[in-house]
C-alpha cells in the first residue's frame, strides 16, 4: 500500500513561503495480475506464480515480466491472454536476450509455446482486468 504526503505551498503578503503538509493519504491500487503455474521438469515440482503488470518475478533461473493481461471471448467462454517476456538469467545464457517474448493463452498454450529445457510456464488466468 503505497502512501505519500502532499505538500502545498502558499505565498503570503510577507513574501515568506509557508508550507503545509496535508494529512497522509493512503492509495490502494487494484493492480491487474497474471497467475501462472511454473513447472520444474527436473524435480517435477509445480509453483503458483502471481505477477502484477509491469512487475518482474524470478522462477528458478527464469526472469518473468508481464506487460499486458486481459480476457477475450472465444467460443462462448472467456479466455485469459497475457503478453509475457521471459529471460534465462543463468550464467551460461545471454541474459539480455528473451527466450520468450509474446502472447500466451490460458486455454491453449500451444498457440504460442514457451519452450525451455528445465522449466515450463502455463498461464492460468488474469485477474482484476
Amino acid at each position: 500500500k503505497p502512501s505519500f504526503e502532499e505538500v502545498e505551498e502558499l505565498k503570503e503578503n510577507t513574501n515568506l513561503d509557508v508550507i503545509r503538509i496535508k494529512k497522509k493519504k493512503t492509495i490502494i491500487e487494484n493492480l491487474s495480475n497474471a497467475k501462472f503455474i511454473g513447472l520444474d521438469k527436473i524435480t517435477a515440482k509445480t509453483s503458483n506464480i502471481l505477477i502484477n503488470l509491469g512487475e518482474t518475478k524470478i522462477f528458478g533461473q527464469l526472469e518473468i515480466k508481464v506487460l499486458k493481461c486481459g480476457k477475450i471471448g472465444t467460443e462462448n467462454k472467456k479466455d485469459s491472454v497475457a503478453y509475457v517476456q521471459v529471460k534465462d538469467i543463468s550464467k551460461n545464457q545471454n541474459e539480455k536476450v528473451f527466450i520468450f517474448n509474446g502472447w500466451t493463452f490460458s486455454s491453449d498454450p500451444t498457440i504460442a509455446p514457451f519452450d525451455h529445457a528445465i522449466y515450463d510456464l502455463q498461464l492460468v488466468s488474469c485477474d482484476k482486468v
